[in-house]
């Protein structure tokens, strides 16, 4: 129906031949990616402009203009993808094929920019608008439509509403109304087949029999691709890790990955498939039938959020970046998953997750873990300070020399009420790096654990975002005692 209903709206400036020259100009704007029907819009999209090109019997020139396929929030995103010419029915649906929706709806501009590419002031022009939304760019419609009304030759405009309310629909039909042209009102079945009737008694004349063209395969004829929700657009490269996608045949159960990446296109032998996206903590099916001569499209709804989470050192200059990893745990089964990179972004299935950041994967160097609930198309953003101090320990000689820290042990206790020490807190075996520490009061145990097996302990306050640097005297003598050389 959709597809018949498109060949309406562009045999309508067909009829009779009244005009010479139409332009497709089709919305790429990220709601396209919402549904309808369980079908993202710009896959309908696609195959009704296909399926009505293929079908039709255009005879005038035919050119597309789109809109917010190319970048997000830029008004000026207004592509002119095939120039009106004669038989370009197949450029235009292999251009619609590929639009990738993603920024604003600056349609006013779409359609001034369509009747100047077909020099409305000089021939009979007709601009077919498709829209699932209204002008987002500070433009008016309404009045571009008298205008291109007034300065054109023979200028019409016809839309198609795309899903569009009753209330949006009146708002963009003017540019049809002011120009002669047909309102087409895409919003369900029975609105469509009642549209449908009115464009095919009254506009569309006897159409010559057209032969079919020879069936010519598709580089690829299978494209997925993964989004969040439903409503959402779709996941570009590097937005998602942990992923992987496979195809799996239902006639024998054979499993192939295809992809570790939100968006892929390939060639398959036709057949029934499933296709399954795994991500961290979920898993989805789509089943999906591919054919010789057409392009399937699979649409993995994750139902997913995100999480987005930063360590922010308090002396940056203490603490390599290369130190910091993330443990996430799903509270309701325990579920331990990690990650190993400065900053945490990540997509999860919906739930309640325990975030912890750590220090060179050491549990007890970690600040205090913050619980998040994770829920579909939501991104839980978050902050850790990390407040570690640090404490440097270089042996010496009576001399004062340098000696290797092979057989230096220092560790940090926590206290007891008493001041004596607890349980061992943080530990470094050689005095080669600074050990890094969270904030507070604890006994500093210093051994040599080579020949002489001595130990020294003093109580040592570590502040927050400091360095303490401290000598130990490792005499030769092995029954003579460490000691602290003073600062």
């Amino acid at each position: 129906m959709r597809a018949l209903l498109l060949a309406s709206a562009l045999c309508a400036g067909t009829a009779l031949q009244a005009e010479d020259t139409t332009m497709l100009v089709m919305d790429a704007s990220g709601s396209m990616w919402g549904q309808i029907d369980g079908v993202n819009k710009v896959v309908i999209a696609r195959d009704v402009v296909r399926d009505s090109l293929g079908a039709a019997a255009v005879t005038q020139s035919l050119g597309l203009i789109a809109y917010g396929h190319n970048r997000k929030g830029d008004c000026s995103d207004i592509e002119v993808l095939v120039p009106p010419a004669k038989g370009t029915n197949g450029a235009i649906a292999a251009a619609v094929a590929a639009i990738n929706p993603k920024g604003k709806t600056p349609l006013t501009e779409a359609v001034r920019r369509a009747a100047a590419a077909m020099q409305h002031t000089e021939n009979r022009a007709t601009v077919v608008l498709v829209t699932d939304g209204l002008e987002t760019c500070d433009a008016d419609p309404c009045a571009l439509a008298r205008e291109l009304e007034q300065s054109g030759v023979d200028f019409t405009a016809h839309v198609v509403g795309f899903g569009l309310s009753r209330a949006d629909g009146a708002a963009v039909a003017c540019l049809a109304e002011e120009t002669g042209g047909r309102y087409f009102d895409a919003g369900n079945a029975g609105e469509l087949a009642a549209a449908l009737s009115v464009a095919v008694a009254e506009d569309i004349p006897q159409q010559a029999v057209v032969e079919e063209p020879p069936q010519v395969e598709p580089k690829h004829n299978l494209q997925i691709n993964v989004q969040l929700t439903a409503d959402s657009p779709p996941l570009e490269l590097g937005q998602i890790d942990k992923l992987s996608l496979d195809l799996i045949r239902q006639s024998d159960g054979k499993t192939s990955r295809v992809a570790y990446e939100p968006y892929v296109a390939l060639k398959a032998e036709p057949g029934k498939y499933i296709v399954r996206a795994r991500y961290e903590g979920g898993e989805v099916d789509v089943p999906v039938t591919v054919e010789q001569f057409d392009t399937a499209h699979a649409t993995m709804v994750l139902n997913a959020g995100v999480v987005d989470f930063q360590a922010i050192p308090l002396a940056p200059d203490l603490i390599d970046q290369r130190m910091i990893s993330w443990e996430i745990t799903n509270v309701a089964t325990g579920q331990k998953l990690g990650r190993f990179e400065p900053e945490l972004r990540s997509t999860f299935a919906p739930g309640r997750y325990e975030v912890r950041v750590l220090l060179q994967r050491r549990t007890e160097s970690a600040p205090a873990p913050v619980e998040v609930d994770i829920e579909p198309g939501t991104v839980s953003e978050g902050e850790f300070l990390l407040p570690h101090g640090a404490l440097r320990l270089t042996p010496v000689d009576e001399a004062g020399g340098a000696l290797p820290d092979g057989h230096v042990r220092f560790n940090l206790w926590t206290l007891k009420d008493d001041g004596t020490p607890d349980r061992m807190k943080f530990n470094a075996n050689g005095a080669g790096k600074p050990l890094l520490a969270l904030p507070g009061d604890y006994a500093l145990v210093i051994e040599d654990w080579g020949i002489a097996k001595r130990k020294l302990t003093r109580p040592i306050t570590i502040a927050p975002g400091s360095l303490t640097a401290l000598q130990v005297v490792m005499p030769a003598d092995a029954s003579a005692d460490l000691r602290e050389v003073a600062q």
